[in-house]
């Protein structure tokens, strides 16, 4: 399948995730005017380190995250708001040189899902725990409050854990959903063990009235 590609530096759309942009480049509001006439797909590309170097084709991530357009509000100048819901991840097979925007030939990547689904139940309820007893301490995003499946679980976990954008794209590259719960459930364990390691040696706060 055909695609536009949306290059940006460290933005990566994840399955099941929202993402808002402001579009004001020409050829880009061509785009978005384009994916509107169409089915609304957008193909997410994180830009490599070094991309300021290479002005016209800098370089992206083969692997990325496509959306639909779910919201658009064309603005007085032709500037674009929109939101993108994350649909499918892809790998990039090849590109078309821009005119006006860059396009690519992907394929579309399919996640490797648990070994069953009471597997899947088991882990998601354990990594639903750890996010709950993480969340106070730490003041965390709830998550939303329908019922997620795996896939949009694990991305809506990630964007909770405060990855920077090379981690978000490490799971993003990640085929199995088992190994991206893995990486989620190791970071909130390692979280939580901290906090009860320094737990002790947070003083009383003192009443108001000392000095």
């Amino acid at each position: 399948m055909r695609i536009p590609i949306f290059p940006l530096p460290g933005v990566v759309l994840l399955p099941g995730t929202t993402l808002p942009l402001h579009i004001f480049e020409p050829r880009y509001r061509a785009m978005v005017a384009d994916a509107l006439s169409g089915d609304g797909t957008i193909g997410m590309a994180m830009l490599k380190p070094g991309w300021d170097e290479s002005p016209d084709t800098p370089p992206i991530f083969a692997v990325g995250g496509a959306g639909r357009i779910v919201e658009a509000e064309q603005l007085p100048d032709g500037r674009y708001d929109i939101v993108l819901s994350g649909d499918f991840r892809y790998r990039v097979l090849e590109e078309s040189p821009p005119a006006p925007y860059r396009v690519a030939t992907v394929d579309r990547l399919v996640s490797t899902p648990f070994s069953s689904a009471t597997r899947a139940a088991a882990v998601c309820s354990e990594a639903a725990r750890l996010l709950l007893e993480l969340s106070e301490a730490m003041e965390l995003p709830p998550l939303p409050g329908e019922e997620l499946d795996a896939e949009r679980f694990a991305s809506e976990l990630a964007l909770r854990l405060r990855y920077d954008p090379a981690e978000l794209q490490a799971l993003l590259e990640t085929d199995s959903l088992p190994d991206r719960f893995d990486v989620l459930v190791a970071r909130m364990r390692e979280w939580r063990e901290r906090i009860r390691f320094l737990a002790p040696f947070r003083g009383a706060q003192l009443p108001s009235g000392r000095n």
